[in-house]
């Protein structure tokens, strides 16, 4: 992974002498000189001030000095990474986590199950909710499935979905709010309000709830956003609106309470995976299927 000079250079650094350092190595003092010489040679640069009482590192060595041990450091963690990485190749499911989408739901739900499944584990990799399509798109390679809730186009066919529960769409507003302390909301709560909701066309279980709005309850008034995120959930707290949000969110922004609403309408909460996952993957899948839904509505 590196040039194996480099070890010989480190040790007559730290040591200051060519025959305390070849000592060290188990090489002859001329071996190492020839090292060290071939080295400065490749390099173009003198790395060492011979003298009599020792040797003394050039401004050039101290600067290599400085980036071997770095280069030496990250080839280290290379291997040390590649080597786990086949051994848990085969076995081990990626799990994607960030804060729209985290994962201790799914994880816990696996600990339930995992007895029956000890050739799988779990491995948990962030990501940015930000880069959520990047992730999709490349499903399969640092992550294999991720748990949240998902919209009926799948983002346009990018991956498969196990459904594991309907999850009732609520409100989230500030907690000084006036409806914050109602136990359920009604259409008529809203009445007057701005309702944060995601765009028109992104899913259409909310599609189905803006339809009832806009149809027989033309007095709430929607603000439409592409996406979720952060600075939405910032807005509700500042400007004093609300926004459809389910009760796994609840926990997001600590500023923010989230409130039943007495409506029909749900949100699909489950397992995103790969168009085409791997033999593990399918297994892992096919596990959770198997063990049921997460969550009993009221």
């Amino acid at each position: 992974m590196y040039d194996k000079h480099l070890d010989g250079f480190l040790m007559a650094a730290d040591c200051g002498s060519f025959s305390q350092a070849a000592q060290r190595l188990y090489i002859s003092t001329n071996a190492l000189i020839k090292q060290i010489n071939l080295l400065e040679s490749r390099l173009g640069v003198t790395l060492f001030v011979r003298s009599r009482q020792g040797i003394e590192l050039t401004d050039a060595g101290r600067s290599i000095y400085r980036d071997a041990k770095r280069i030496i450091g990250i080839s280290e963690q290379a291997v040390r990474a590649a080597k786990d990485i086949e051994r848990l190749s085969g076995r081990s499911i990626r799990i994607g986590t960030s804060q729209l989408r985290p994962c201790k739901t799914l994880v816990d739900a696996w600990s339930t199950v995992s007895r029956r499944y000890q050739d799988i584990s779990l491995n948990v990799v962030p990501f940015n909710d930000e880069s959520l399509l990047a992730v999709l798109d490349a499903l399969g390679e640092g992550i294999d499935v991720i748990a949240g809730i998902y919209p009926s186009t799948l983002w346009n066919n990018r991956c498969q979905a196990l459904r594991l529960a309907d999850l009732p769409l609520c409100c989230a507003m500030a907690r000084n709010h006036p409806l914050a302390y109602k136990r359920r909301l009604t259409f008529d709560d809203l009445d007057g309000q701005t309702l944060i909701m995601i765009r028109r066309g992104d899913t259409s279980y909310i599609d189905e709830l803006r339809d009832e709005i806009e149809t027989n309850h033309p007095g709430i008034r929607i603000h439409s956003v592409p996406s979720y995120g952060t600075e939405v959930f910032n807005q509700v707290e500042a400007l004093g609106g609300l926004m459809v949000s389910v009760q796994i969110w609840s926990e997001l922004h600590p500023s923010l309470v989230t409130v039943p609403c007495e409506w029909r309408y749900t949100v699909p909460y489950g397992i995103v995976y790969p168009l085409k996952p791997a033999p593990i993957v399918e297994r892992f899948v096919e596990a959770m299927r198997a063990a049921g839904p997460l969550f009993h509505n009221d």
